[in-house]
């Protein structure tokens, strides 16, 4: 047989007539707000990839970007792309932050990478630029996430052609609002125990996570350490300490100071 008569003969069989068509998935590709879960892995919960896979997440104020061990859980609150372990935050660097917006995506380590994962190594990649960063902001969604604050809904202002009701006199209402966990331990002015959240090398950073947690920053070395506090017992202290830890910082300790 020659090698024309050959070559014709494979390029009839090359496709079958009723082979099925190929279709390639999808890659996911998801951007939004992240809650975070008490866990010293790097790992982070998504609601449909695969358990034992591996993501990119970027964050998209400043484009940093890591790689994660996923834990699937279909059960994921609703205002949440995804939620970043308390060592993932720590990586990443929004530890500090309420309702930090990132991008998830599928990624393929390498094995010694995925090994260095599975250990809580970080393993990180290049940031991403400026230009894809303002992109994915762009995708974010507009509706507000249970991970923010509403504002108060704002009051009708009445038409000037339609005169006010007149007030009825009614009960007076109570105005204490719920304080939250952290309000509710409030320190008082003077004592020795305080509870240490982290050190910081931002100094910025370091005052905001202060002012949330009703506390100071101390000054050491390079680093800033917040610390919530002074409580006049130990007792009030662990109380403050385990509503911090409740917010995502589970290293919070107690330290007495003289």
């Amino acid at each position: 047989m020659s090698l024309a008569a050959l070559l014709l003969m494979l390029a009839g069989q090359a496709v079958p007539p009723d082979a099925p068509p190929v279709v390639h998935a999808q890659l996911l590709d998801e951007v939004g707000v992240a809650g975070t879960f008490a866990a010293p892995a790097m790992s982070v919960r998504h609601r449909s990839l695969a358990d034992g896979s591996y993501a990119e997440v970027t964050r998209l104020d400043d484009g940093r970007t890591i790689v994660l061990q996923v834990e699937q859980d279909p059960s994921l609150p609703a205002g949440n792309v995804a939620l970043l372990s308390n060592a993932a935050t720590k990586a990443l660097g929004v530890f500090d932050q309420s309702a930090p917006t990132i991008r998830i995506r599928p990624a393929v380590p390498s094995p010694a990478e995925q090994a260095a994962i599975r250990a809580g190594t970080e393993v990180s990649r290049l940031a991403a630029p400026p230009s894809l960063l303002a992109a994915l902001r762009r995708r974010l969604p507009t509706t507000q996430t249970p991970a923010m604050q509403p504002g108060a809904p704002p009051r009708p202002v009445p038409s000037r052609s339609t005169p006010e009701p007149t007030p009825v006199s009614t009960p007076p209402r109570s105005t204490a609002r719920p304080t939250s966990p952290v309000a509710a331990a409030k320190p008082a002015a003077t004592g020795q125990w305080f509870v240490q959240v982290a050190a910081l090398s931002d100094a910025n950073r370091a005052a905001t996570l202060a002012k949330s947690v009703d506390g100071v920053v101390r000054s050491a070395g390079r680093l800033y350490r917040v610390q919530a506090g002074p409580f006049t017992t130990r007792a009030a202290a662990e109380t403050a300490r385990a509503a911090i830890a409740r917010r995502g910082f589970a290293d919070a300790r107690i330290i007495a100071q003289d």
